[in-house]
């Protein structure tokens, strides 16, 4: 698969990498990734959204399914 711009994606668009991270656009215009951690082991999901109480931007895990769940859910909220 070609490299993507994230910049071309639009909301609710997502795009899935060879490796399985995972690229995306929330409904509200933000940017979510889905990547494998590069200082230890496990996954990050991050969206590029001003942090509100209560309600996170990051997550950090070692589980495959967690992390796609966050994914989804970070999608959703933002």
């Amino acid at each position: 698969m070609a490299e993507f711009n994230a910049a071309d994606l639009q909301p609710g668009e997502v795009r899935t990498k060879e490796n399985g991270e995972r690229l995306g656009r929330s409904a509200g215009g933000h940017l979510v990734q889905l990547r494998r951690r590069v200082s230890g082991p496990g996954f990050a999901v991050t969206v590029d959204a001003e942090p509100r109480p209560g309600v996170p931007t990051e997550m950090l895990t070692l589980e495959w399914a967690s992390a796609n769940a966050a994914f989804d859910r970070f999608m959703r909220t933002f």
